[in-house]
């Protein structure tokens, strides 16, 4: 018998000893098992549906260690093993690499078969040294549902995927040159180019880092049984492996006397010497190329290094920039706060923690900014333009409010879209610039509108009234006696009775009119809607009346009077200079008929 092994390794035993496996693990001590239907010489199943190959030995074998029956779920191909064992029709799958995808349902035992993944081209196709060499594009045949197709599509996105059924359409499809290659273990490679007579294919490399660790996967999660097959795969030796391998990859020569083959097996055997000193060759370049990669993989590994040191280090000064920055930093992903430095803790008042737990938006926005954070939030999600440096109100933990002016930009937090938000407290310079425009519309003694602001709300009562049909009215207030006041008593008296006068004025109008001091002793009132000039002539009489009832200012007792003039729109004027003229001149009238010199 000529054996053609593949370097195969077990992992030393651990001194564990096979036993039953729990039966409640499987009912009656029986094990349901989904296996590859078509996998030569791994595993198959013949035409009476009987498990075969080198997986079944083998799982056969530890089962029978672990004190378990096997019953085979028969499927019509490994998509349909994967789909049964998902459902519960299995308990496990025999033969397979453990991923990370398949960790989420499957348990897996240690590794009981270790096999290299080769790389198989056309003869005439040069070594290929490492799959990141190859040319973008380049077409790869590789079987579906299989742990390589995923390694290959995550590891090497420029690679062109041919997804196929089985191992013999991807051997077929380079054959064909309908690919230039495809990546298989070692067994199978020898075992399918050997079987269908395809040998202008070859073996042009291998991928170290892919090397197949055969284990079994159980659904679910089943301490008792997963213990049971762990200490029966540990009891195997590496020649009991071996043992079980050259059944399925040896090539076996006909041991009886047949002259007439004497002649042909007699050539072929040279052949076959030929052909390993030839491999044997190609075995001894292989292994140049693979130190010389050896030592470059060492300098790259070096250089890496260096450059993870040099990246930590950025990685460092940009935390440190970003967690002593005074401007608030915050990452928002999926409506909360995934990341924030302390500058924003304080700004609002929250831990770290607290953060975690409220609405991004909902729990930190005033109410009538929520929407257009929202909406320029989810406009950077989308790659759409968002509005930059936008101002908005916060809500501090006490409840006090906070202007802020914010900005932001899309990122990828772990491998998922969010957005980096920078925000500035700008609430004393929206204070501060509330009260300059305060300043420049209100009178800094009394704190009633001035001339400009009663001016503007004269000129919008105007144009509202003129679209509805309003009658509008103003009220033009001359003290009477306030200049003796100030001789008397003194300027700080003085002003004490003109804020006095505005509180009465204020308290005597709607809140939808205007009381406005526009200098000295003199003020305005303005009736933006009223039914006619019997209304105005009302509001006068109360004004006059307030106005003669004595003050008491700083211990005085003073008595002043107010001299009233009125005009309405639409009856005296249909513009604001001219109403207010008119009523000016109406004061007089009022003051020379009740004071006449």
């Amino acid at each position: 018998m000529l054996t053609l092994t593949p370097t195969l390794a077990l992992p030393p035993a651990m001194g564990a000893q096979p036993g039953p496996a729990a039966a409640a693990d499987g009912e009656g001590g029986t094990v349901r098992l989904c296996v590859d239907p078509d996998w030569a010489p791994y595993e198959w199943l013949d035409e009476q549906g009987r498990h075969r190959g080198i997986a079944a030995d083998l799982t056969r074998l530890i089962a029978e260690r672990a004190g378990l029956r096997l019953s085979i779920v028969p499927s019509a191909n490994w998509d349909e093993s994967l789909s049964l064992a998902r459902t519960g029709k299995c308990d496990a799958l025999s033969f397979l690499n453990q991923t990370p995808e398949r960790e989420g349902w499957l348990s897996f035992t240690r590794p009981y078969f270790f096999d290299r993944n080769v790389i198989i081209t056309r003869a005439e196709h040069p070594d290929v040294t490492s799959l990141a060499a190859l040319p973008a594009g380049t077409a790869i045949a590789l079987p579906t549902a299989t742990s390589i197709i995923e390694q290959v599509g995550r590891d090497f996105p420029a690679l062109r995927i041919l997804p196929v059924a089985s191992e013999t359409e991807a051997f077929a499809m380079v054959e064909q040159r309908e690919a230039e290659l495809t990546l298989r273990a070692l067994t199978v490679a020898a075992h399918t180019i050997r079987t269908e007579g395809w040998f202008n294919l070859r073996i042009a490399g291998e991928v170290p880092a892919y090397a197949n660790r055969m284990r079994i996967g159980i659904v679910g999660q089943r301490p008792a049984l997963l213990a049971g097959l762990d200490a029966a795969i540990a009891s195997l030796t590496p020649e009991q492996v071996d043992e079980i391998v050259n059944r399925h990859v040896a090539i076996e020569v006909p041991a009886g006397i047949d002259r007439s083959l004497i002649a042909r097996i007699s050539a072929g055997f040279a052949v076959m010497l030929l052909l390993a000193y030839l491999w044997i060759r190609h075995l001894r370049g292989v292994n140049q190329r693979l130190a010389a990669l050896g030592r470059q993989m060492g300098e790259d590994i070096a250089a890496r290094q260096r450059a993870e040191h040099a990246l930590k280090e950025s990685e460092e000064r940009y935390r440190s920039l970003v967690e002593l920055a005074h401007e608030s930093i915050l990452v928002v992903q999926d409506g909360r706060v995934v990341y924030c430095n302390p500058a924003f803790h304080e700004l609002v008042g929250r831990t770290p923690d607290e953060l975690e737990k409220i609405d991004a938006i909902g729990g930190l926005i005033h109410p009538d900014d929520q929407q257009r954070a929202r909406d320029n939030h989810d406009r950077r999600i989308a790659g759409e333009t968002a509005e930059q440096r936008y101002p908005l109100r916060l809500v501090h933990k006490s409840g006090r409010l906070l202007w802020a002016e914010t900005s932001g930009v899309p990122i990828s937090w772990n491998d998922r879209p969010a957005t980096l938000n920078i925000v500035n407290d700008i609430t004393a310079r929206t204070e501060a610039e509330e009260r300059i425009k305060h300043l420049a519309q209100h009178d800094a003694l009394t704190g009633l509108p001035n001339r400009a602001l009663l001016s503007d709300r004269l000129e919008r009562a105007l144009a509202a009234a003129q679209r509805n049909g309003y009658v509008l009215g103003v009220l033009f207030i001359d003290l009477d006696g306030f200049k003796p006041v100030n001789d008397r008593h003194g300027h700080d008296v003085g002003d004490a009775l003109l804020q006095a006068v505005a509180q009465r004025l204020q308290g005597l109008v709607r809140e939808s009119d205007t009381a406005a001091r526009i200098g000295g002793d003199e003020f305005v009132v303005l009736l933006p809607t009223i039914a006619g000039a019997e209304d105005a002539d009302r509001v006068a009489s109360k004004l006059r009346a307030a106005l003669a009832s004595p003050f008491d200012i700083h211990g005085h007792r003073i008595m002043i009077s107010g001299s009233i003039g009125v005009a309405l729109f639409p009856r005296d004027g249909d513009n604001a200079p001219g109403l207010m003229q008119r009523a000016d001149s109406a004061m007089y009238r009022d003051k020379h008929a009740t004071h006449p010199h």
